[in-house]
């Protein structure tokens, strides 16, 4: 049996596809995971699901195509508008439902409050599709704030956390980061990587995150079922 789980950040650009592209590097193969964003905006410069593949040099059927793709990059509400289309919330939790006992990543678009539609938020879509959580964080200046209030938005209405990954470029201040967000937020620290020092090849990508990307398993072991054979 499988295990679907959503990745969430604590805002745009915090590093969610680094995230989820060091998962894939590291247990896609292994375990069968595959990589899903079902709303992907931004796609007239670059979409994720393009950039994990490109990144991890996995194959095709590692990848599920998002059910909504729109150019601009805004939040989807915006994006559809802008096209002339609308997201169905209903279509997209039958969607989730029908991978929710596949083990399958699925990445979200931004952060809790990002607007699927001008009535319907993203925390929507975490609580009633009822999938454990991931929160994704920077290492950087002002994660404390972003990633508490992300913390308290999803604890508040009952989502089930499974902790959170600080990702990005190493300084002094993220080992005190992760502390009292651990503190203070009521959910585990499950690791964190920084960026690779230069750009890497795919090759390059995929060593560095078997070398750095959760040393202690503390993700995996949190997102497969009990039954499944470790």
């Amino acid at each position: 049996m499988g295990q679907a789980f959503y990745v969430t950040g604590t805002g745009t650009d915090v590093g969610k596809t680094f995230f989820s592209s060091l998962f894939m590097a590291k247990y896609a193969e292994k375990f069968g995971f595959r990589y899903w964003k079902p709303i992907q905006t931004g796609t007239i410069s670059a979409d994720d699901t393009t950039f994990v593949q490109n990144t991890t040099h996995l194959p095709d059927s590692y990848f599920l195509k998002p059910e909504f793709v729109f150019k601009t990059p805004a939040s989807p509400h915006y994006a559809a508008k802008l096209e002339g289309q609308s997201i169905d919330p209903k279509f997209l939790l039958s969607s989730l439902s029908k991978e929710r006992k596949n083990n399958t990543l699925i990445e979200g678009a931004g952060g809790v409050f990002v607007p699927i539609t001008e009535n319907y938020l993203t925390v929507r879509v975490i609580q009633e599709s009822n999938l454990g959580v991931v929160v994704v964080g920077s290492t950087e200046l002002g994660t404390i704030n972003h990633t508490l209030m992300t913390l308290e938005v999803l604890t508040s209405r009952f989502i089930p956390v499974f902790g959170f990954y600080l990702v990005g470029p190493k300084n002094e201040l993220q080992e005190d980061n992760a502390s009292i967000i651990q503190k203070l937020g009521g959910a585990s620290l499950l690791g964190i990587t920084n960026f690779p020092e230069q750009k890497l090849t795919s090759d390059a990508f995929n060593l560095f995150a078997n070398e750095n990307f959760d040393p202690d398993r503390n993700v995996i072991d949190v997102v497969l079922n009990e039954e499944d054979d470790i």
